[in-house]
């Protein structure tokens, strides 16, 4: 099925996609969209199941269409809600970048991660950020945090943790940037502009600094929160 540049396809999991985001379709020259394929035919490995069970069972009961844009290629993830379509519009699975921690990598290669959404809802994790979990993403380090280093003025030592040890895996427009630890898979959010009820702030650490994220402390207890999140409200 061949759409024209603002997404008119007869895809109507697409149809909905692109109807509330159509500040994101408006300037595209090309869009071709395949088929809504039904739920079910998302598969994962063993090895992804086991790491990521939630989120797992969220991707194979998704509603699959192949797009296009602008010769890029996504695939659109979408569930029927009781009053909506959700979707994350998301990169295909490929070759994870060097020097991500292990779990990052066995998802990227069965699933690339979320660049936009549609059928959001309050509360959730990914509101309001730009990419999440997808390799591009994390070829940002930490490094930007050096350059709130007067905020860590009254700390000793300055900034507690090494930037380039920790990659982004999710961002927000204004800053706010979730971190993952190359090694451990340790998650810090670092906050400077938010008023979220589910952080704390890193032992030592100013408010809108660093926080641990209650409730995923690494990376998979992240990835699994948001999963169940969608789940919920797909349900």
């Amino acid at each position: 099925m061949l759409g024209g540049p603002r997404g008119e396809t007869v895809n109507a999991h697409w149809d909905a996609f692109a109807n509330e985001l159509s500040w994101f379709v408006a300037n595209r020259k090309r869009i071709t969209v395949g088929a809504l394929v039904p739920p079910g035919s998302w598969k994962a490995s063993p090895r992804f199941s086991e790491l990521f069970p939630s989120l797992s069972c969220l991707l194979r009961s998704a509603h699959l269409s192949a797009i296009s844009i602008d010769e890029r290629k996504y695939i659109l993830y979408s569930w029927e809600g009781t009053d909506r379509v959700l979707s994350w519009l998301c990169r295909p699975p490929g070759i994870p970048g060097a020097n991500l921690f292990p779990a990052h990598a066995t998802l990227l290669a069965e699933f690339g991660g979320i660049t936009e959404r549609a059928g959001e809802f309050e509360g959730q994790w990914l509101l309001n950020t730009n990419e999440s979990l997808t390799a591009d993403e994390a070829a940002h380090d930490a490094a930007f945090i050096r350059d709130c280093d007067w905020a860590f003025e009254e700390v000793p030592g300055g900034i507690p943790i090494d930037p380039g040890a920790y990659y982004s895996i999710s961002r927000e427009a204004n800053g706010n940037s979730t971190l993952c630890h190359r090694t451990s898979g340790e998650v810090l959010m670092f906050a400077p502009d938010h008023s979220f009820t589910h952080l704390v702030p890193l032992e030592g650490c100013p408010e809108y600094t660093l926080y641990r994220i209650n409730g995923a402390p690494g990376f998979v207890d992240w990835v699994e929160v948001v999963a169940q999140q969608w789940t919920k409200a797909s349900s």
